[in-house]
């Protein structure tokens, strides 16, 4: 199995990760064929980009009889072994790989907000009780937009959700 970080950030896709067979003389197949079946020794994590993990996972211990790498080598679904070591690989060599994942959830998080909260207004909930159940759980600066006459903060120092009309626009006021 070939893991892929698909977030959108393109120079991630240059760093396709997957198991790789290392054979009875030491070279490396990605594929599985008759020949990785009876001379695959064991497997190591690797990268199209040409890294290559350091832990072996021999066939000994991890018995496999198509010789691809099983589940527990692969690791994808516990998030651990190949898979874990290609993660930390990637995170190494894109560092701002995290940085543009936690954005994209973070702006996902603020139009989420901002429909929660006109739809609170909608249906008739007053900026107070938004305030109320505001929490320090929302950390960081988000700005609610799509308000037709106010502007919301929530703000990491209160941890409020700080409410006033956008200038010029008069509007109702905070309750």
């Amino acid at each position: 199995m070939a893991w892929v970080h698909d977030t959108g950030y393109a120079p991630a896709y240059e760093h396709t990760g997957y198991p790789v067979s290392i054979l009875l003389d030491g070279t490396e197949t990605a594929s599985s064929s008759a020949r990785t079946a009876a001379e695959a020794i064991g497997w190591r994590s690797a990268c199209d980009c040409g890294w290559r993990g350091m832990q072996f996972y021999p066939r000994s211990e991890w018995p496999s009889a198509s010789g691809i790498a099983s589940d527990d080598v692969d690791g994808w679904e516990s998030g651990t072994a190949t898979f874990a070591e290609w993660q930390r690989h990637l995170a190494r060599a894109l560092p701002e790989l995290a940085v543009h994942d936690l954005a994209r959830q973070l702006a996902e998080i603020e139009e989420r907000l901002q429909a929660a909260v006109h739809a609170a207004r909608f249906a008739g909930l007053s900026w107070s009780r938004l305030r109320a159940v505001t929490s320090r759980a929302t950390a960081g600066s988000v700005r609610l937009r799509g308000m037709a006459d106010e502007q919301a903060r929530v703000t990491s120092r209160s941890g409020r959700l700080d409410l006033a009309p956008q200038a010029g626009l008069g509007g109702p006021s905070p309750s």
